[in-house]
């Protein structure tokens, strides 16, 4: 299996931060944030790593090099926004490279601990899963893909961003399931990905291509990461800063995370 992390977003709501640097980098206590989703995939044996990123990434490729020192190897991939934007698009970039399985994440994504990357993988394997996404259990689903899925994990449903009229539907146990990543995809994701259309806003989101599959009564799981584990997308200030009070209370300030 190999590893994919999508890194191409510009991060326009961490501005200025990211006029300077990626979002990518940018610091959840002294860890650049992409660094530890790279460490995670390393302990869980995912040691081929593909990063896809756009302009005004250079900082980032000048941080993580060839990924040797962090035990890994990676490599970077280029996406054309003029040919689209979105999690959809950032994904395709990755058709010509991929063989077999991959896992995904979201370069923004700050998660600790890290050991259930092993588990999601595991999970994956075990229900011979077209998609495995990992869900987090949030309050506030208004950012985020909401999924609704059965007692076994299978998904039932997957609204992107749903309105109110939708939310009753997906609540589960006072909380909304988000797609928080990490994604595991067979290669077959590439045929629906060409099939996606974009969304009302412009963007070609995953969400809809998952939707694709479950159509076609795709094998689609969720996996959700167990309730010890914090996660937040870095993607505002406030989301940031709730990672980093984490972080510094609870993540080793000599890198062994």
């Amino acid at each position: 299996m190999i590893g994919l992390i999508l890194a191409a977003g510009r991060g326009v709501r961490m501005s200025p931060y990211t006029d300077a640097v990626p979002k990518e980098i940018l610091p959840v206590a002294e860890i650049p944030v992409i660094e530890y989703s790279i460490r995670y995939l390393g302990d869980a044996g995912v040691n081929k790593i593909y990063i896809v990123l756009s302009n005004r990434k250079a900082s980032l490729i000048e941080y993580i090099k060839d990924g040797k020192w962090l035990n890994v190897h990676v490599t970077y991939l280029y996406q054309d926004m003029r040919y689209g934007t979105g999690t959809t698009k950032a994904i395709e970039v990755a058709q010509p490279w991929v063989r077999g399985d991959f896992i995904v994440f979201y370069g923004d994504s700050f998660f600790h601990p890290g050991d259930f990357v092993k588990d999601i993988i595991s999970f994956h394997r075990k229900k011979k899963a077209s998609v495995t996404m990992g869900l987090y259990e949030v309050s506030d689903p208004t950012r985020f893909g909401i999924a609704k899925i059965n007692p076994e994990g299978a998904l039932i449903d997957l609204i992107e961003r749903p309105s109110v009229e939708k939310l009753k539907d997906l609540k589960a146990n006072e909380y909304y399931l988000a797609n928080s990543s990490p994604l595991i995809f067979k290669p077959e994701v590439f045929d629906y990905i060409a099939k996606t259309k974009p969304a009302p806003d412009g963007e070609y989101w995953i969400t809809e291509t998952i939707r694709l599959m479950l159509k076609d009564d795709r094998p689609v799981y969720g996996f959700q990461i167990p309730p010890n584990v914090f996660w937040r997308d870095i993607g505002t200030p406030k989301a940031r800063l709730e990672a980093d009070e984490y972080a510094l209370k609870n993540v080793k300030l000599s890198k062994e995370i």
